[in-house]
């Protein structure tokens, strides 16, 4: 087992605890043996002040999950921890600060390790594995504006063929790491609206085909593409974020279609490689006819605030007079406006 990366999203003056801010905390494991394991793993994430006491502490336990047989532990790889810490402390915190206050400013690391414990042991054994430092100010920008000025990190799913179309859709789009958050949603949007259509998957024989990942120049590429993914993982320069449904989208990418679950599946993918915190909703729409059918559509956190995109309506409206951005960036109440959600 390891923990291969540790990514704390502090902005350039700090992280400001307070209401609507968070600080976002990313770790990857993994296990790549199949031997199995006849004991407990927890992985353990703590905040620490200067002085070494823990204003936090989180306990992930039998962090390698259950088999079918309900076995303790069995081979697993790039599990994904996500926490967004509000700045508050924990219950029983070494530090003496009060649980449920914010923590005072100063200098503090965040330090993920493992305990494991074999059945015949009575004991954990500790292993710290990674560390990173940041500084908790009043000074640095609070609230939603915290939020805003944090760091980001492109988030991947860990399909090597999804992953790589993936990053020739947002080349395509002509995406550049250098602009802002709003500016790469913007471009991913118009370019899903004018490229993708809206297709059922036995639609698909006379669809063509944009992107092969079959033949074996393909493969070739793609493993070249792994290869470097991987090096950039390690360094800590990205993460994985694998979703059942990912291996699922590899025929919609490659032709570029559709229904509104897979819209919004590819529009979360894409939004994540470019370091864009997006998610899927599901509910329904409701039609000019009174009508509700099932729906999928997304949120995106764009420079602190979240808003909403329905890129498979703009889809299959697109051409027909409305404009390419009548379903883009709209605050709650104009998403309920068409939109039921679950």
């Amino acid at each position: 087992m390891s923990i291969d990366n540790l990514f704390v999203g502090v902005g350039s003056k700090g992280f400001h605890p307070s209401s609507g801010n968070h600080l976002a905390i990313r770790t990857s494991v993994s296990c790549n043996t199949k031997q199995y394991f006849d004991g407990e793993i927890q992985l353990r994430l703590r905040i620490l002040n200067k002085s070494g006491d823990y204003v936090y502490q989180k306990v992930y336990s039998n962090i390698g999950g259950k088999n079918i047989w309900g076995d303790s532990i069995t081979s697993w790889e790039n599990k994904t921890i996500y926490l967004n810490w509000n700045g508050k402390a924990s219950k029983a915190n070494t530090a003496g600060v009060k649980y449920g206050s914010f923590v005072p400013d100063g200098t503090y690391r965040v330090e993920v390790f493992y305990y494991a414990k074999d059945n015949s042991s009575k004991e954990y054994v500790k292993t710290i594995t990674k560390k990173k430092s940041f500084k908790v100010s009043s000074k640095a920008p609070s609230g939603k504006d915290g939020v805003a000025a944090a760091a980001t990190i492109p988030e991947y799913t860990g399909v090597d063929e999804i992953d790589y179309m993936a990053e020739k859709m947002i080349t395509s789009a002509g995406i550049k790491t250098t602009m802002g958050q709003d500016e790469k949603v913007r471009r991913i949007y118009h370019w899903m609206t004018v490229n993708f259509k809206h297709k059922h998957a036995d639609e698909f024989v006379k669809v063509k085909t944009y992107y092969d990942v079959t033949s074996a120049g393909a493969k070739k590429k793609i493993q070249a593409y792994k290869k470097q993914t991987l090096q950039n993982y390690r360094k800590g320069k990205l993460i994985f974020r694998t979703s059942f449904w990912d291996s699922y989208q590899i025929p919609y990418m490659q032709k570029r279609g559709g229904v509104c679950s897979d819209q919004a599946e590819i529009f979360a993918i894409l939004c994540r490689h470019v370091g864009v915190d997006t998610g899927v909703c599901n509910g329904y729409y409701k039609n000019l006819d009174g009508s509700t059918p099932g729906h999928s559509w997304n949120y995106a956190v764009v420079n602190g605030r979240k808003y909403y995109y329905d890129v498979d309506i703009e889809i299959q409206n697109y051409g027909k007079g409305q404009g390419d951005y009548y379903w883009y960036k709209k605050t709650l109440a104009q998403a309920k406006g068409n939109h039921v959600f679950a």
